[in-house]
């Protein structure tokens, strides 16, 4: 095999064949190379070689049209497969030397990748995975190309047969969306996708490692090499028998492969290597998930054939991870009466129904892709948010006793946001208004209170129903800003657990803690507690505009402990007057403690109260700034209250691709070398051995 082989590359590389298709791949990958990734800032090369995969219909007939046929035109088949060698050794020769061939401007092009982590993150996992799949999907394409040259000296003929079933193959999944509208289109549908070898690919272009694919390239390759060998055998053996039996037993067993390979779970083929983990499920899912103690059935609402890939993948995930998981798919065409048992509003398709034994939910297509609007650049990027919604909903449909929350009104409180609400509704909070004039105690179900920026104070009815409720271990959240309204009744509520508002705008001094320009946009210190360690662990940021202090009072019963959350540096200073954020001598030095929580044991319970002292704490934009940390933080804090901490919510994941920041001089000179120089200095080096051996005759 190994002469064959030397011989075989020494074929393309003493003639310009080699040189003109290295130069001509490097040349289209160079163009889309430079379309992509240089000039569009897109950060995954693996589009690039998506791109050139329609070369790969033209260029892969080429490269072996010749490699059996050209020995049938040459009269030098006889010689050659009388020789004392195997003709399996003779096959694999001129595949592996084809596959050679095909192979060195990948390796050239792998370099691309490591140019682009000079000007951003790059996802290099997901790339050279995806250098992986193009080889192995090259290398089946090969072995389609040698099997078609066995049975012709006509190279063009070999070529166009070639190009046909690759083309076939490219095409096979827009044909089948065509004809499966019919009954027989219907049945054979389901099977269309074994003969599509290109879209296998995109998979891993999606940042999804699927050993199973690569299970798929091998076994083709390894039945199409088979049956060149038995193609080529035939010629000296007439058992036509044999060869067909033998044919049909290799290919049960790659089929058998396949569907072995197909079975084995998801979480042993598939690897996920997208830059945002669309494919993972975090810790606290697979906790959640596994020690469920009851089952739930996840429908996935679409049409057949039309499912959303991400969301079957992630399904997959979410059952293969707890044996309690049961998921199926239901067509609203074939069962168009399913929905309407759980809800009367219309549901769009691949939106998902959560089913437990005594509650259900219906999650939206709308909800698990959500978007977000970034007021600082006026861009709208796009979200995957298929895990937490999932893992809300489980939680939602399993949970022995739902979480409430009480809003407090009358006193001129900012109204919550409806991206807030959002996320109370997928953490499977509930809340509801609560006037406590109007009420002699609070209601027993409350999980907590929230004052969310009140602007007068409470009278002395509310103090006495608010103390009388924390007293027996209620649960408050208190959110406030700067006011110059005097707020005695309040003042007196919280005093008794040892905190107290001074009012002033804190100012940052520390440029690290604060936003640039903005030193009263505060970037605070965060603290450990049950609360904030989520994002010291993933060194989240929280924002918090035009905040006051709050004074931890030394005068307080022994059995209050207080926590502070989050604290600004020993730079900053307080502002009575804020025309001018300057430093002044007399001005009030920090640090200064802006969120705080208290806990007391109590009679019936544990009191707990949170403070944060920002009135846009909550404010959409200012949340977005930091990637939604501040609405996590007040969740947080209810799952505290509630004692359902582990129900902290799971941020979408970003579905766009991280953008690259390359200088028009820094694009143009790799453009440079990658379209113009490398694809000629190949050629020059052709040229110069042709010339070379020629002279040599």
């Amino acid at each position: 095999m190994w002469a064959i082989y030397k011989k075989e590359i020494g074929s393309f590389y003493r003639s310009m064949m080699g040189y003109l298709y290295t130069a001509f791949f490097l040349l289209i990958a160079g163009v889309f190379f430079t379309a992509f990734n240089l000039q569009g800032g897109v950060a995954e090369f693996g589009y690039v070689l998506g791109n050139t995969m329609v070369v790969l219909l033209v260029v892969i007939p080429v490269l072996t049209m010749r490699t059996l046929g050209g020995e049938q035109r040459q009269k030098t088949d006889q010689l050659l497969f009388t020789a004392p060698v195997k003709i399996s050794s003779i096959v694999l020769g001129k595949f592996f030397a084809v596959l050679t061939v095909f192979a060195i401007p990948l390796l050239a092009l792998t370099l691309c990748p490591l140019v682009l982590s000079r000007y951003g993150t790059i996802p290099l996992a997901q790339s050279y995975s995806c250098f992986l799949a193009f080889l192995f999907m090259g290398a089946t394409c090969i072995s389609i190309g040698i099997f078609v040259s066995s049975f012709t000296e006509n190279q063009i003929a070999a070529a166009v047969v070639t190009f046909t079933l690759l083309l076939l193959s490219y095409l096979i999944n827009g044909i089948g969306g065509i004809i499966k509208g019919n009954v027989i289109g219907s049945a054979i549908y389901p099977y269309i996708g074994w003969l599509s070898l290109f879209q296998r690919y995109y998979d891993f272009v999606d940042g999804l490692f699927d050993v199973g694919h690569l299970v798929y390239y091998t076994g083709v390759t390894v039945l199409f090499l088979f049956f060149t060998v038995q193609s080529v055998e035939k010629r000296f053996c007439k058992n036509f028998v044999y060869t067909a039996v033998m044919c049909v037993l290799v290919t049960v067993i790659v089929v058998l492969a396949n569907a072995i390979a197909g079975k084995v779970p998801t979480q042993y083929t598939q690897f996920d290597t997208s830059a945002s983990r669309l494919y993972s499920l975090s810790e606290q899912t697979k906790n959640m998930v596994g020690n469920l103690n009851e089952q739930v059935e996840l429908y996935l609402i679409a049409p057949q054939g039309k499912e959303d890939e991400k969301l079957t993948r992630l399904l997959e995930k979410y059952e293969s991870t707890g044996s309690n998981i049961k998921v199926e798919y239901v067509d609203p065409i074939l069962s168009p009466t399913f929905v309407q048992n759980y809800t009367s509003d219309k549901v769009s398709d691949n939106s998902i129904i959560a089913v437990g034994t005594e509650r259900y939910k219906v999650i939206r297509n709308s909800d698990l892709y959500p978007s977000n609007y970034d007021y600082n650049t006026g861009k709208v990027t796009n979200g995957f948010d298929g895990e937490g919604q999932i893992t809300s909903a489980i939680h939602f449909v399993t949970s022995d006793k739902l979480s409430k929350i009480y809003v407090v009104t009358g006193h001129g409180e900012t109204e919550l946001s409806e991206q807030f609400g959002s996320a109370l509704e997928k953490e499977g909070v509930e809340q509801a208004s609560l006037n406590l004039m109007t009420i002699s105690a609070v209601p027993e179900d409350a999980g907590c209170l929230l004052f969310h920026v009140p602007v007068s104070d409470i009278t002395k009815e509310e103090e006495e129903v608010l103390t009388s409720y924390l007293e027996n271990g209620g649960r408050m959240i208190l959110i406030t800003g700067i006011s110059a309204a005097e707020m005695p009744n309040l003042s007196e509520v919280m005093s008794g657990y040892g905190l107290a508002a001074v009012q002033g705008l804190v100012v940052e001094g520390d440029a690290n803690r604060s936003i640039p320009s903005y030193p009263n946009f505060l970037l605070p210190e965060i603290k450990s507690s049950t609360i904030t360690d989520p994002f010291i662990a993933s060194d989240g940021l929280l924002l918090l505009p035009n905040a006051h202090a709050i004074t931890i009072l030394l005068d307080v019963r022994s059995t209050v402990e207080t926590s502070i959350l989050l604290t600004t540096s020993s730079n900053s200073w307080l502002k009575t007057g804020t025309s001018n954020l300057n430093y002044k001598a007399g001005d009030a030095a920090g640090p200064f403690a802006v969120g705080v929580a208290v806990e007391e044991s109590a009679g019936n319970g544990e009191t707990r109260v949170a403070w944060f002292s920002s009135s846009s704490l909550l404010t959409d934009d200012i949340d977005q700034m930091v990637s939604g940390n501040n609405t996590n933080l007040v969740l947080n804090s209810i799952g505290w209250m509630t004692e359902q901490e582990d129900s902290t919510t799971i941020r979408p994941k970003s579905t766009e691709s991280t953008t690259l920041r390359l200088t028009f001089g820094q694009a143009m000179q790799w453009t440079l070398l990658f379209v113009a120089v490398i694809p000629l200095v190949v050629l020059a080096v052709g040229i110069v051995v042709c010339v070379r051996r020629r002279c040599q005759k």
